[in-house]
C-alpha cells in the first residue's frame, strides 16, 4: 500500500473531479474539459495553500 499523502490527494481529485463532471455534464468532450480543468484546479489549489503554509 502506498503511503503517500501526495498520491492521495491525486486520487482523491480525479475522482471528485471526474464525478463532478458527470453529474453536471451529458457530452463527452464537455465531461473531459470539466473534469481535467477542476482536477487541476484541485492540485493548483493544494501547491499554492501547501506553499502559504510553508511560511506561517
Amino acid at each position: 500500500m502506498i503511503k503517500s499523502h501526495m498520491f492521495s490527494l491525486v486520487l482523491f481529485a480525479a475522482i471528485v473531479s471526474i464525478l463532478m463532471a458527470f453529474i453536471k455534464f451529458d457530452e463527452r468532450k464537455a465531461i473531459f474539459r470539466y473534469a481535467v480543468k477542476m482536477f487541476l484546479y484541485f492540485i493548483g489549489s493544494v501547491i499554492v495553500l501547501s506553499w502559504v503554509m510553508n511560511f506561517i
